[in-house]
């Protein structure tokens, strides 16, 4: 590997194992944003981005980028198409924090990745517009090192327990109160035989979730001291009582009796465990964990440890598509929790199982998943070209129920570029093939966004039936997220039709309803809140603030821009958009 820029932690060029020099904040600034940026810039953007103050910015572009270029050539290169500029590096070079953000890492990739922060040490406040970028990027960075970190450990835990227990300790120390990442130490410890280190983590856990958090440390943590072990080492033949059981579970989760469905998953996995069958108990774990996540009960951070497990038993078995599954699951609960870098490093991983297991249909299901937060974080262009790939593979078998979904997606993304007519057609699309293929549970999601889209085209009437529809039907499904992106819609409505009062009320109850659970989707309730927030004019300091830790969460650049205004105390007003 010639060059290596590292840009985790304190940050470091090297050439062929030499370092190189790159002096100062500004050239450090420069090279990570034309590395990390969603978008290559144009000269112009960068000099008002860095150098906002300058009597000349393009000349203090000049100079930084001098810099930049000796430092990465003779491998390197920072070249401009069509007046945007970008870097251009060999196949084999290494940038740490893109390779966190854009694809699986392996342990040993994991392990070499260092700590700290994006641009450790570094502080801009004279360009605060670069300095807001690099905070959301920072969190993106942390959110995707850390589960990164996570997968190694959960990768080694029976292979090489040593390194496992280094690598979760990392993890844990970007994160020291992740529920599944003290499971996953516990699990480590059990699986070595060492009751004894298992019992002190989670005496040390229980004591740092009393002092920070004033309350008892979650149960889920201590499963693996209590999971259930096979009578005989030899494997026996598979349980037919636990078969049934899976089956039964997933019966009982399509039709919507979570509870009897929790109960089946529950049972199922103790009977395969105690039998010692690897493949029904990975069926079994991650059947109960997609019930915990895709019922409205506030459970998901308790399904990251059974899914973690049920992971360690697919790859012990070769079981790609069921790992991939697995790996996207996982992905999901972070994608509802707006945390996107950790979201995608999950998505990828599904996406590299997927690919080997020549399963198109799970392939579909998590380039989706990673289209939705690409697009979610604003980088719609990666977004559309991902959202294609997944109709492409759904295509190639004629997956027609899960397809109506990426639809739906694809037309939020067309909202998002302003192609009203173009979303509109995409969601009746979309709508006709739920309906079609009995997806019924997504039919409130897809109406919301052709009730934008007929509301933007000035169709206020059919926009308002769409939205009434929408939160109807989300009322019936008591889903907390239909239910706050349909009342979002009713309440732009209300603010078309100059009933401000109106819009408002209905925007507070959207964020109450949206919230009621911990585990909705995040995005939709930091649209409501920023939509309240335009509509108070930044009266109310905790919706901003609510709003503003959301953003920085995911991160949302676009969510993050709107509140800007209001953080600086400056207020507008302002049609909600």
């Amino acid at each position: 590997m010639s060059l290596v820029i590292r840009l985790i932690g304190r940050p470091e060029i090297s050439h062929d194992g030499r370092a190189r020099a790159l002096g100062g904040h500004k050239p450090w600034a420069l090279l990570a944003y034309l590395l990390l940026a969603s978008r290559p810039p144009t000269r112009r953007e960068l000099a008002e981005r860095l150098w906002p103050e300058a009597d000349d910015p393009l000349a203090a572009l000049r100079w930084a980028l001098l810099q930049a270029r000796r430092a990465i050539a003779p491998d390197g290169r920072i070249a401009e198409h069509a007046g945007r500029l970008e870097v251009e590096l060999p196949a084999d070079a290494l940038v740490d924090a893109r390779a966190v953000l854009s694809r699986a890492l392996e342990p040993p990739d994991a392990a070499s990745l260092g700590t700290g922060e994006l641009l450790e040490g570094f502080a801009f406040d004279d360009a605060p517009d670069f300095d807001e970028w690099l905070v959301l990027e920072r969190q993106r960075v942390a959110s995707a090192l850390r589960e990164a970190l996570r997968w190694a450990a959960t990768l080694l835990a029976r292979s090489s327990p040593d390194d496992a227990l280094a690598l979760a300790e990392r993890a844990l120390a970007l994160d020291p109160l992740c529920d599944p990442l003290h499971e996953l130490v516990v699990d480590i410890h059990v699986g070595r035989g060492d009751r004894a280190a298992a019992e002190r983590h989670l005496a040390r856990a229980e004591r740092r979730y009393r002092d920070d958090l004033g309350g008892s440390a979650p149960d889920t943590i201590r499963r693996p001291l209590d999971r259930a072990v096979a009578a005989s080492v030899a494997r026996i033949a598979p349980s037919v009582t636990a078969r049934a059981l899976v089956q039964s579970a997933q019966a009982r989760m399509d039709a919507g009796d979570y509870d009897a469905a929790v109960t089946a998953a529950r049972r199922a996995a103790a009977e395969a465990a105690a039998a010692g069958d690897v493949t029904v108990e990975a069926n079994a774990l991650a059947t109960l964990a997609t019930i915990l996540i895709h019922s409205v009960r506030g459970r998901d951070r308790e399904s990251l440890g059974l899914l973690a497990r049920a992971f360690q038993l697919a790859t012990d078995i070769g079981d790609l598509a069921l790992a991939s599954e697995i790996a996207r699951e996982t992905g999901y609960v972070a994608f509802l929790a707006a945390e996107y870098g950790s979201a995608e490093q999950s998505f990828h991983r599904a996406i590299e199982l997927a690919t080997r297991a020549a399963d198109p249909i799970r392939l579909g299901k998590a380039l989706t998943f990673l289209g939705a937060s690409q697009m979610d974080r604003g980088d719609l262009e990666t977004s559309g070209t991902t959202l294609r790939q997944a109709l492409e593979a759904l295509d190639s078998v004629q997956e027609g129920r899960f397809r109506a979904f990426t639809l739906s997606f694809v037309a939020r993304l067309r909202l998002r570029e302003g192609r009203d007519t173009d979303a509109r057609e995409l969601a009746r699309e979309a709508l006709a093939a739920a309906r079609t293929t009995g997806w019924h549970g997504i039919v409130p999601w897809i109406l919301t966004f052709e009730g934008e889209a007929e509301l933007r085209l000035g169709n206020t009437a059919r926009a308002s039936e769409r939205f009434a529809e929408a939160f109807a039907l989300g009322s019936e499904m008591g889903d907390p997220c239909w239910e706050g992106l349909s009342l979002r819609g009713l309440a732009h409505v209300e603010w078309r039709a100059g009933r401000h009062g109106k819009a408002r009320e209905m925007l507070a109850e959207a964020h109450a309803r949206c919230s009621r659970v911990p585990d909705t989707l995040w995005w939709a309730d930091a649209l409501i809140l920023t939509d309240l927030v335009e509509l108070e004019h930044g009266s109310d300091a905790g919706h901003v603030q609510q709003a503003l830790e959301i953003a920085h969460r995911g991160p949302m650049p676009d969510v993050a821009e709107r509140l800007r205004r209001y953080t600086r105390r400056q207020t507008p007003g302002q049609t909600p958009g």
